[in-house]
């Protein structure tokens, strides 16, 4: 997950499974897009899925970082399966597992999306 609106570079390619321009922040999530549109069980896919922050005062706070819930946050994929069901996926390095500060993160976006009923809700460690 991350903050949106912040500079990057991007990374676009066609999406055959959404029919779109699909936009990336990194080498590894456009990795892990490719890697989607081979999957036949993924009907089709978001990347970087802005938050609705209107669903912030439903969301637990107890043990994340109050500035967290004043953020505008996206989170790295939202699936769409070919049985109708809804996942999430965070992409994180082995290394962002270490530090408090990007777990916080990824658990508000676990809670932000169990608000919204999502159960299938994963972390992807990338290289």
């Amino acid at each position: 997950m991350e903050k949106v609106g912040v500079k990057t570079r991007d990374i676009q390619f066609y999406s055959e499974k959404g029919g779109v321009m699909v936009k990336v922040h990194s080498k590894a999530a456009r990795d892990y897009a490719k890697w989607l549109e081979g999957e036949t069980w993924v009907e089709s896919y978001e990347a970087a899925c802005p938050w609705d922050m209107t669903r912030y005062p439903h969301i637990d706070r107890i043990g994340i970082r109050l500035v967290y819930f004043e953020t505008e946050w996206a989170s790295d994929f939202l699936l769409h399966y070919a049985d109708g069901r809804v996942g999430v996926r965070e992409l994180v390095t082995a290394g962002q597992l270490q530090k408090k500060a990007d777990l916080e993160k990824l658990e508000l976006s676990r809670r932000y999306w169990a608000v919204l009923d999502v159960s299938d809700w994963k972390v992807v460690i990338i290289p």
